[in-house]
């Protein structure tokens, strides 16, 4: 095999023995930390439900994610005295569950007992080159593709897309802080990307051994404003976030000494290691390379149409309703009454929303909000509303800005005459960017 095709197995797989001279000895802390982080890492690497793992590919990882669920049940139930639905395994969108919690404990506890363990019956062994060169390897592919999710998910802006119309007229002091993060986001696609930018120049300098180090730096410095972001505003995504920090932490370890000494004490500094393995046959070597060509092509490919195509159809070409947009409510008639606008008023309509083919939100004169569930009828010009009160609205438009909804809701005939309201009113959305600014604009 030529030189530039070892140059590739090196990216692959960590040396299997030095290349040259005697290794020193490892202290004991050392020796024990690798150990513990060894088997920490694998299990936090090895497929869950809410992580990311290239394992999950591999035929009965849907098994092992049931016997870890199991487990970590069992323990919840026996060691901590838990009961009730927090004992119960569903998806909840949330990554800080209480079992999610008991299973990296349960990661903690075998790590530290397997440590202490090997430990005791490998007493003898100077070092661990090889084993930390593969669990490198394993923590930086699996950090990566990480990266590349949640770097794509926000290149192409679906974990923080622009505020809906209903976000925009929802009271700021109605926001969860959580909200508060998404809308901040999202309000600013610009800002977004290039937050996605940042992770996904993480990952892929994670893919490579040369740029292990700088990948390392980049991603410790995106995930810890992540981390930060997520425990400052309760985005329960605290414990994920916190273990994926911790990977680019391990990863840039064994070099912060010399980049304490470049920096900041202005010392030279020793080359960084960079050397890579040897393997003796042929096949070895070309399964190798297979083998990296293949991860660094598919995953982050898979991720990036993966992604793509759901911010397409989301995003770009979005299904929307035969009544969407915001309607404000210029004349409510009940019983054929006209109902003046009163605040006090919590059965007259100040808003109505369409933005979901099936859902429809009403908003009264407090600024409480109803929901219901729509079925459309185009061919009839009709809507019908479920959840609470049913009710079927025939809908007219006299021109392209108004809107008549006529029908009954709760035994009462009702005729509700709407302007659109075109959502580049909202100056969050007009506002725009400045090069100079004479004054601050601060609303």
């Amino acid at each position: 095999m030529n030189e530039s095709a070892s140059a590739s197995l090196a990216e692959i797989a960590p040396a299997s023995k030095p290349l040259s001279g005697p290794q020193a000895e490892w202290r004991v802390a050392t020796r024990t930390f690798l150990r513990f982080a060894c088997v920490y890492w694998l299990l936090y690497s090895l497929p869950s439900t809410g992580r990311i793992s290239f394992f999950g590919v591999i035929p009965g990882a849907q098994a092992y994610k049931n016997v870890w669920q199991a487990v970590v049940q069992w323990v919840a139930i026996h060691a901590f005295h838990l009961s009730g639905p927090v004992t119960v395994y569903r998806f909840t969108g949330s990554g800080d569950t209480t079992l999610d919690y008991v299973q990296n404990l349960c990661f903690l506890v075998l790590a530290f007992a397997a440590a202490l363990v090997w430990s005791l019956f490998d007493r003898g062994r100077k070092d661990y080159e090889t084993l930390h060169a593969w669990l490198r390897l394993l923590v930086r592919y699996t950090l990566s593709i990480t990266l590349f999710s949640y770097g794509f998910s926000k290149v192409f802006p679906m974990q923080f897309p622009f505020p809906g119309l209903s976000r925009m007229i929802e009271p700021f002091g109605d926001f969860s802080p959580m909200g508060v993060l998404w809308q901040f986001m999202g309000s600013s696609p610009a800002y977004t990307i290039f937050a996605g930018a940042m992770e996904t120049a993480g990952a892929v300098l994670l893919l490579f051994r040369r740029t292990t180090t700088l990948g390392a730096l980049v991603s410790a410095g995106v995930l810890l404003n992540v981390v930060v972001l997520n425990f400052c505003y309760d985005v329960p995504v605290k414990l994920y976030s916190l273990n994926l920090l911790l990977m680019a932490v391990f990863l840039m370890a064994p070099d912060l000494g010399k980049l304490t000494g470049l920096l900041v004490l202005n010392r030279p500094a020793a080359p960084m290691t960079t050397s890579g393995p040897v393997f003796e046959t042929r096949w070895m070597r070309i399964s190798a390379v297979f083998i990296q060509v293949l991860f660094i092509g598919f995953f982050p490919m898979q991720n990036a149409l993966r992604i793509y195509w759901s911010y397409r159809e989301a995003v770009l070409s979005p299904v929307r309703p035969p009544l969407y947009g915001l309607y404000q409510v210029e004349r409510f008639t009940e019983n054929g009454k006209e109902v003046p606008p009163l605040l006090t008023d919590m059965g007259r309509w100040k808003m109505v929303l369409a933005q979901n083919p099936t859902l429809l939100q009403i908003r009264m004169m407090d600024d409480s909000a109803r929901a219901f569930a729509s079925v459309y009828r185009p061919a009839e010009n009709t809507v019908v509303l479920t959840g609470g009160d049913k009710a079927v609205f025939t809908y007219s438009r006299p021109d392209a800005e108004h809107l008549t909804m006529s029908g009954t809701m709760g035994g009462v005939p009702l005729v509700v005459n709407l302007r659109r309201k075109d959502p580049s009113e909202f100056l969050l959305v007009n506002r725009g960017f400045h090069w100079i600014n004479e004054l601050p604009f601060n609303l």
